[in-house]
């Protein structure tokens, strides 16, 4: 393990009209299962040592899958960074505590996921711990990004790092496996979105992923095959994107070349619609797309569900390539309406809260 002070720096190369269409793409299913990898992030035998604010900045090796892939072929062993945010520090004896994973979009960081999407207040609010893992840039124009489907690159085995990086978790901060949450936006959205259809379950018969949200993400295949996507019956889903969405709009992927973007594989890549995606994990999670209930949280907000509240997706009017809720000014993916749409980061922290074995009652909190 090396703990360093982080911090990845957004690669900002590209001429702006290319960074405000890509900044925050992302993609979902290709790599081989990483079942049977070994785990080499505990060869020292040491462990990040807390700093005052309880956040730690950790680097695992990570064996990945050694094949030829999109064009690149993998080396045997990559080093993946990840922060983690643990408020309560672990205690002996304690509760295990849920975690929850935040996947950034591409071309940002996980720096700034943390700061857009706030989930260390969520963490402090409900006894959680916090982790945001950082994309990879070797593989594509050195721009950081997630081995969804559909978008962006193909190179990095993400997949390994999402199962290395939670068992660490869980090993060293008092973490309950069977309480893992994913979120994602954009290109991180279509991360979670792969997770969901690849991950599988571990040993025990539980799935990796317990529940997931995505933002402005869609479910997306390299080759209009989704095949691969295998989703459990026995975790959730919310999904939250804005109706004037210029970036990854609720139509899917328009057709033909994509000029704009510098990922050339999204060209020959699927992309469901927000309908279409929704639908393809209700039916495999309850065999049904029909809607059972319909919400208004606010007046620019309207939520569907279905599979009794398992399956939900939120339409926001107005909202463009933007994180709903988000206050900062200064971020990218600010929304001028947050003081009327929905808090995207509480809203999916409640839902992740309702299918959870924990009581909240039951955490330590700092």
């Amino acid at each position: 393990i090396k703990r360093r002070q982080n911090k990845y720096k957004t690669q900002l190369m590209f001429l702006p009209t290319i960074i405000s269409i890509t900044f925050l793409f992302g993609g979902l299913f290709t790599d081989a299962s990483s079942e049977g990898r070994k785990h080499n992030f505990l060869r020292n035998g040491k462990l990040p040592i807390p700093t005052r604010d309880s956040t730690h900045v950790i680097t695992v090796t990570v064996e990945e899958d050694h094949t030829l892939l999109g064009g690149f072929e993998r080396p045997k062993f990559i080093e993946r960074e990840f922060t983690v945010f643990d408020p309560a520090h672990k205690r002996k004896g304690e509760a295990k505590r849920p975690l929850v994973l935040a996947y950034h979009g591409v071309m940002s960081d996980s720096e700034t996921m943390r700061q857009l999407t706030q989930f260390d207040r969520e963490a402090k609010d409900r006894g959680w711990v916090a982790a945001y893992p950082q994309g990879e840039w070797k593989y594509y124009e050195k721009m950081t990004n997630w081995n969804g489907a559909g978008c962006c690159s193909q190179g990095q085995d993400d997949i390994a790092f999402t199962k290395d990086m939670i068992d660490y978790i869980v090993k060293h901060f008092n973490v309950d496996e069977n309480e893992v949450y994913v979120t994602g936006v954009s290109n991180g959205g279509f991360m979670v979105y792969r997770l969901l259809c690849e991950m599988g379950d571990r040993e025990n018969g539980k799935p990796w992923i317990s529940a997931a949200s995505v933002h402005s993400g869609l479910l997306g295949a390299w080759q209009a095959d989704f095949s691969s996507c295998s989703i459990s019956t026995d975790t959730s889903l919310v999904h939250f994107h804005g109706l004037a969405d210029p970036v990854v709009n609720i139509t899917g992927k328009p057709e033909g070349k994509q000029e704009l973007l510098p990922f050339a594989p999204v060209t020959n890549a699927e992309w469901k619609s927000v309908n279409a995606s929704i639908d393809y994990v209700a039916e495999a999670m309850c065999g049904s797309n029909a809607i059972t209930s319909t919400s208004n949280p606010t007046e620019s907000t309207t939520c569907h569900q279905m599979c009794d509240g398992k399956v939900e997706y939120c339409m926001v009017e107005e909202l463009q390539h933007m994180w709903s809720g988000c206050s900062d000014e200064s971020l990218h993916m600010y929304d001028p309406n947050h003081a009327t749409n929905v808090d995207a980061t509480k809203y999916f922290a409640d839902s992740f809260a309702r299918h959870s074995s924990k009581k909240e009652s039951e955490l330590v909190k700092p």
